[in-house]
């Protein structure tokens, strides 16, 4: 199978095209800026530098592929531009991408969206939210990938290419970036065993449901390989932790002082995010339970330990 990834170069990239490679029928293609660090099965991973916009080759990029993993974004929370120059930057080359997909015969598309910002404030009192939820985005970042998460149910309705549409949390660990804008428990415990301040954004009660990367990729996985086509699934743990929930566990965990300096907060983040994972679980693709944020931090500040 001839796999293409958007986005292989970043975290969940990274993690997600080792597992693909597992496989010694596929072969995965990597679209992104940077090459992504493989260190098996070469022979069968084709790295494709280029820029997501809207000048993209999709139709070459989309010959003879079987699979699309949609896994690319120009922006994070909190960093994203105006509503139009998200729109001209995301949602306009996703639509570019799955056009030329179906156009060239790609089967299936999986697309990464977000699970903490589509929902937006969901009922404003913190209920998990389920995938027949009436999405409510509070920024722009949220507001695009609801665009092309219509974008992509429009193409299947009017072609034969499938898909599944996931709306993930909050993931963490080994290898990502403690330094970027995302990824609040790596760049935590990268800070607590730097000794570095750390910075919170308001008082530290905004909740968000964290998911380790192992226990991600298993569910993109799963629902790429057997979920209800043409379906949205939550993926997450399903619990909520506060940010200063997360501050005290790393603070036990580790045993390292930690200086503490709240920062005005922001008002593109929700108060409140937490999935409802009942599809993903009642569809068998949990066969096990989630790693705990304990070990998940333990497993964090070892790989940041073994660095040094």
């Amino acid at each position: 199978m001839r796999i293409l990834v958007l986005g292989g170069a970043g975290f969940i990239g990274g993690n997600l095209i080792p597992r693909l490679l597992e496989d010694s029928a596929n072969h995965v293609i990597v679209f992104d800026m940077a090459e992504p660090k493989v260190s098996q099965a070469q022979n069968r991973c084709t790295f494709v530098r280029g820029r997501f916009d809207a000048d993209c080759d999709f139709a070459g990029l989309t010959k003879d592929i079987d699979i699309i993993y949609h896994l690319i974004s120009t922006s994070v929370p909190g960093t994203e531009q105006d509503a139009v120059q998200e729109m001209t930057r995301n949602v306009i080359p996703s639509m570019k991408l799955f056009q030329n997909a179906a156009a060239n015969g790609v089967k299936h598309v999986v697309f990464l969206s977000s699970g903490g910002t589509v929902y937006g404030v969901g009922d404003g009192v913190g209920t998990p939210n389920k995938e027949s939820d009436p999405p409510r985005p509070i920024n722009t970042y949220g507001l695009q990938k609801l665009s092309i998460e219509e974008s992509l149910r429009f193409i299947s309705r009017v072609t034969p290419m499938t898909h599944h549409i996931i709306r993930l949390s909050n993931p963490y660990g080994p290898g990502q970036n403690p330094h970027g804008p995302l990824g609040l428990v790596t760049k935590l415990v990268y800070q607590t065993l730097h000794h570095e301040t750390i910075r919170i954004y308001g008082d530290g009660s905004v909740v968000r449901d964290f998911i380790y990367i192992d226990d991600a990729v298993h569910g993109i996985l799963k629902i790429a390989s057997h979920g209800a086509l043409n379906d949205t699934y939550n993926l997450g743990t399903g619990r909520g932790t506060s940010v200063l929930e997360v501050v005290q566990t790393i603070s036990e965990v580790l045993a390292e002082p930690m200086q503490v300096d709240h920062i005005p907060g922001r008002a593109v983040d929700v108060p409140v995010s937490v999935l409802d994972i009942s599809k993903f679980k009642q569809s068998g693709f949990l066969t096990a339970g989630f790693i705990s944020l304990r070990e998940g931090i333990r497993n964090i500040a070892s790989f940041f330990q073994n660095e040094s």
